[in-house]
């Protein structure tokens, strides 16, 4: 069987460029899609609300989400479908 799943650094590497959308599972079991980005030219109110740093968890991506505005985060392994849209920012 060949594994599908992105690794966390070609999903951050993604991020970083464009718009992508990814499909998870919630802690509790509920389905969620997000349209979520880390690339500030998209999305450039990610540096006005930008923390002041915390430790990362290996296993958790922390994304701007486009539709929210605001800060959002799945774990690396809840992820079902990671696709990218190559959308601007609205």
């Amino acid at each position: 069987m060949v594994d599908i799943r992105r690794s966390r650094e070609e999903m951050v590497s993604k991020l970083q460029e464009t718009v992508c959308s990814v499909m998870f599972e919630k802690k509790n079991n509920e389905i969620r899609q997000m349209h979520c980005t880390l690339n500030t030219e998209l999305a450039p109110w990610i540096l006005a609300t930008k923390g002041k740093g915390k430790s990362v968890n290996e296993s958790v991506i922390s994304v701007w989400d486009i539709e929210s505005k605001g800060w959002r985060s799945f774990r690396v392994s809840s992820v079902l479908q990671f696709d990218i849209l190559g959308e601007t920012a609205k």
